[in-house]
C-alpha cells in the first residue's frame, strides 16, 4: 500500500473551484482532478488511519467503500439544490459501517477541516439508552467530562432540550444539562498545514484515543440497556 503523506493543497483548490462551478458539465471535465486529489487520497487516508487505530487499540475502522460519503448530494429534500458536496468526509466506527453508533468523523474542507467524535444525531431509542447511562452513572460521566476538559476538549452543549426528557426522574442537578443533550459531540479543528502533512494520521489517532472513554461509556450504555 502506498504510504499516506497528507493531502495535496490541490484538493482544496479543487473544492474551491467546484464551489463556483456547481454543474455536471464542469465536474465531468474535472473528474480526473477529483479522483487524483480527493477520492484516491481519501481512500488511502481511510486505510492508513484504520491500520493506525488498530495498532493503537482503538476499536474503530473505516472501509473506503462503506465509510466515505459520496460527493454527489441528495438535494431532493433540501432547499440548497447544488448537486455536489464542497467537502469530503467519512466515518470510522466499530463495524466500519456508517450507521454504527459511536463514531470518529473526518472532514476535508477548504472552509475548515476537522475531526469529531461521539454520538452524532443518534436515533431516539439510542439517545434514550445513552441518557440512561448518564443517569445510572453520574460520577463516571462527570469524571469523563473533567478528564476531557483537562485535555482541552468540551462537549457541544448547543443542542439540548429545554426540559429534562419524559421518563427521566430524580436527575442529579450536576448532570441535568447532560441528560438534556441531543447528542454527544466533540470537535477538533485541523489546520491546512496538518492536513497536508504525514502528521495528520497521528493527529487524528491521538484525538481518537482521547475520545475513547466517551465512546466506551456510550457503548457500555447501549449494551446494558439493549433489552
Amino acid at each position: 500500500m502506498t504510504e499516506f503523506s497528507g493531502f495535496s493543497p490541490k484538493s482544496f483548490k479543487f473544492f474551491e473551484e467546484l464551489t463556483n462551478n456547481q454543474n455536471r458539465v464542469w465536474f465531468a471535465e474535472h473528474r480526473s482532478e477529483y479522483e487524483r486529489y480527493v477520492r484516491e487520497p481519501m481512500r488511502l487516508f481511510t486505510e492508513t488511519l484504520s491500520e493506525k487505530l488498530a495498532s493503537s487499540d482503538v476499536p474503530l475502522w473505516g472501509d473506503p467503500k462503506r465509510s466515505l460519503f459520496r460527493i454527489n448530494r441528495d438535494a431532493r429534500f433540501s432547499k440548497a439544490k447544488h448537486p455536489y458536496n464542497m467537502h469530503a468526509s467519512g466515518l470510522f466506527t466499530r463495524t466500519g459501517d456508517k450507521h454504527s453508533p459511536g463514531v470518529l468523523y473526518f472532514r476535508l474542507d477548504p472552509l475548515g477541516s476537522r475531526c469529531a467524535a461521539g454520538y452524532l444525531q443518534p436515533e431516539s431509542h439510542i439517545l434514550k439508552r445513552l441518557r440512561q447511562g448518564i443517569l445510572d452513572n453520574p460520577k463516571a460521566w462527570l469524571s469523563i467530562e473533567r478528564s476531557l476538559k483537562r485535555k482541552g476538549f468540551v462537549l457541544d452543549y448547543s443542542h439540548t432540550l429545554a426540559r429534562i426528557p419524559r421518563g427521566f426522574n430524580d436527575v442529579p442537578q450536576e448532570v441535568e444539562q447532560a441528560i438534556k443533550l441531543k447528542g454527544w459531540i466533540i470537535r477538533k479543528q485541523l489546520s491546512r498545514k496538518i492536513i497536508c502533512s504525514k502528521e495528520l494520521i497521528n493527529e487524528v489517532t491521538n484525538f481518537a484515543k482521547d475520545m475513547l472513554p466517551l465512546l466506551s461509556f456510550g457503548w457500555h450504555a447501549l449494551n446494558k440497556y439493549s433489552n
